[in-house]
């Protein structure tokens, strides 16, 4: 997408520049064609796949919520992690982040090959069952403690909303004897029930080691506000 910006040049004359403006419409949708219905999953999704949240890959939640964004977070740290590694600049190059070397296969590159999100969230599926080694640059490898606890936040979340499937289940089965007469389970499905939230994701790093202790900018009373700041 691109516009057209008239500007006057140091002669006076009006000269056209042809100006590109980034857009992100690949999952947009007009205003007037969506339903009513707001719950349809098809309507929630947002973003890039290989980032998207694995119940909104599956279908299995009706609604995008707060514990998806935390989840898509989880996959960028992880994506960066064990993908890039650092540079460090020398007389020929700056250093940086760059892509890894000397690997066959980038850890999780199928989740950028899968042409629909129900094998892409049947790969999601299994690793939230069981993450393995995780595959860290040795350059990330301080993030390992951080990424295995949201991990194990996620895992410990969709077992317990597994469990409680099969609880509500049981509990819809019993409603025909008059001597049961108990309410339904509840369950935090915002949550997880109760596993995945803010705390989820900064409480393994409140005391950080090695490197990401450098993450940690802390509030110093003594120092004085500049004026040039």
């Amino acid at each position: 997408m691109y516009r057209i910006v008239r500007e006057k040049n140091s002669a006076g004359v009006v000269e056209e520049k042809v100006c590109g403006v980034l857009t992100d419409f690949d999952l947009s949708s007009w205003t007037e064609d969506l339903n009513e219905d707001y719950s349809k999953t098809s309507q929630q999704r947002t973003g890039t796949p290989p980032f998207m949240a694995y119940g909104l890959l599956r279908g299995l939640d009706a609604l995008h919520m707060y514990r998806h964004d935390l989840e898509s977070l989880f996959y960028i740290m992880l994506i960066l992690a064990t993908h890039y590694e650092i540079q460090l600049p020398s007389e020929e190059e700056e250093g940086g982040l760059r892509m890894r070397q000397g690997l066959k296969k980038l850890p999780y590159q199928t989740w950028f090959d899968q042409p629909s999100y129900e094998t892409l969230a049947s790969l999601k599926r299994d690793f939230l069952s069981d993450a393995g080694g995780l595959n860290l640059s040795p350059a990330f490898k301080d993030f390992r403690n951080w990424l295995w606890h949201i991990h194990r936040s996620f895992e410990e979340g969709i077992n317990a909303k597994r469990i409680h499937k099969n609880e509500l289940l049981a509990w819809e089965m019993r409603q025909g004897d008059e001597s049961e007469n108990e309410a339904a389970p509840g369950f935090d499905d915002e949550t997880l029930g109760g596993h995945v939230d803010y705390s989820s994701l900064i409480s393994p790093v409140r005391r950080p080691k090695g490197e990401l202790e450098g993450l940690i900018i802390r509030y110093d009373p003594s120092r004085s506000i500049s004026n040039d700041c």
